[in-house]
């Protein structure tokens, strides 16, 4: 793990959110832990590279079942080479939206086992969601839960290296996305 350095520019400390000043000095240190975290060990096996690829083919395809059952399968992948519980994933259709937007994804870490669940629609034109933000919408909730189950963090915010984190993760599984061609317009 290495810690990140977000120093704003001619201060010594990182700027923090206008809320973290109303949380508890327990939650306190939890944020300031997790902010200092930018990235953990992780070398993808081919496995979960080559898995990446089925779920961007299987979302491509717009079968619900098989991009369930990818998600679920990079999900497992990645909790067992980070030697972590696997949490469970529900691939849902069409998103739901209120006045704020729509929901991507949410994860909930306090269900039995813990849950992330995603939709693979957008709530207006109900088209698939683009490939590359459904697997970052994965990897955002899976760093929920890895908040909890590798950094034992008590809670997961986000913070500057939660941020940090996911776009980790990212880049570590998506060596061949800049090669892919362009997502067809509408998907």
């Amino acid at each position: 793990m290495k810690p990140a350095n977000d120093a704003a520019p001619g201060r010594g400390e990182p700027e923090l959110p206008k809320f973290f000043y109303r949380l508890s000095p327990q939650a306190q240190r939890c944020y300031l832990k997790s902010d200092a975290i930018a990235t953990f060990e992780l070398k993808p096996s081919p496995s979960a590279l080559a898995l990446v690829e089925a779920l961007l083919q299987a979302l491509e395809s717009g079968a619900l079942a098989t991009i369930n059952q990818t998600a679920q399968a990079l999900t497992d992948e990645l909790c067992r080479l980070l030697g972590v519980t696997a949490v469970s994933v529900e691939v849902r259709g069409v998103r739901p939206h209120n006045q704020r937007g729509e929901l991507h994804g949410i994860f909930y870490p306090r269900a039995r086992p813990p849950k992330i669940i995603l939709w693979m629609r957008t709530a207006r034109r109900h088209n698939i969601v683009k490939p590359k933000t459904f697997v970052r919408t994965l990897l955002h909730e899976l760093g929920h839960y890895l908040d909890y189950a590798l950094l034992k963090l008590g809670d997961s915010y986000h913070s500057s290296g939660f941020f940090k984190r996911e776009s980790f993760l990212v880049r570590v599984l998506y060596p061949s996305l800049a090669e892919r061609p362009p997502t067809e317009p509408g998907r």
